[in-house]
């Protein structure tokens, strides 16, 4: 896994040593998710960095991703399995990714497709994107959720980070208790998005598209599964047995040694 955060102001620039001073404790709060790298790009009113477990493109894999012709920025935690296809995909509509990594194919899709990119993306993500020709930034995960993402947005500007210790480490939100949400959690044993354990600190849901800019925060829920809709068809174990083999294929294209997962604990479920 790695780690993501940002600061956002929706009016007026960072200077240089401002943004650094806000994003690095952010990153260091999110050490221990993504060892191997670190860094940030400061973009006029943007600050946004990683913390980075290497996976995919060892050797060319760093973020922040910045398509220099937009100024557009994005940050990735996860995978992004379907990438090679993503790659092909972009390279018929005349732009071409020069890196290898799984992530660097964001802002291309972004660039093509917009808010709408999302839906292409097949993996575990969480992900954001700066886009500073409409000064907006848009916040979303993986259809399942498998990968975390928090924000807390005050008058101009939003903080987010992987984890809710990444805002409590920039330092400019007030943390308090969320009550309500903590009965409910001790009701039902689970915070149910956009709530957490802290007043002001919201979650973005699974398979969902967070859209904040200086006019406000607008959600949207870009897949659901509906299971009432759908055909029962009980598959055979020749029709499972192709898209299984493909699925583990698609995770296990990797430059680094990997194993099964066979938790049964909190984490898997």
């Amino acid at each position: 896994m790695c780690g993501i955060a940002g600061v956002v102001r929706f009016e007026g620039a960072f200077l240089e040593a401002e943004a650094r001073a806000r994003i690095k404790p952010m990153l260091d709060a999110l050490y221990h998710r993504g060892p191997d790298e670190a860094g940030y790009h400061l973009a006029d009113s943007a600050v946004m960095g990683v913390t980075r477990l290497a996976i995919r493109a060892i050797a060319s894999g760093t973020q922040p991703l910045v398509d220099r012709a937009s100024g557009v920025v994005a940050i990735c935690n996860g995978e992004i399995d379907n990438h090679r296809a993503l790659r092909d995909w972009l390279r018929g509509r005349g732009r071409t990714v020069d890196q290898e990594t799984d992530v660097a194919v964001i802002p291309g899709l972004y660039l093509e497709l917009g808010e709408d990119f999302v839906t292409r993306l097949e993996g575990m993500f969480a992900l954001a994107v700066w886009d500073p020709r409409q000064r907006r930034l848009l916040l979303a995960r993986d259809r399942a959720g498998e990968r975390s993402l928090f924000f807390s947005v005050r008058a101009g500007a939003v903080v987010f980070g992987s984890e809710i210790s990444a805002i409590a480490a920039e330092g400019s939100t007030a943390l308090a208790p969320d009550r309500q949400a903590l009965q409910q959690y001790l009701q039902y044993g689970i915070f149910r998005s956009p709530a957490t354990p802290l007043r002001g600190v919201e979650r973005v849901g699974p398979a969902e598209v967070v859209t904040i800019s200086a006019a406000g925060v607008r959600r949207q829920r870009y897949w659901q599964w509906a299971p009432a809709r759908t055909p029962k068809v009980v598959p055979t174990a020749e029709g499972f047995d192709p898209i299984f083999r493909e699925a583990v294929r698609r995770q296990s294209d990797v430059e680094v040694d990997y194993g099964v997962f066979l938790s049964g604990g909190l984490d898997s479920s």
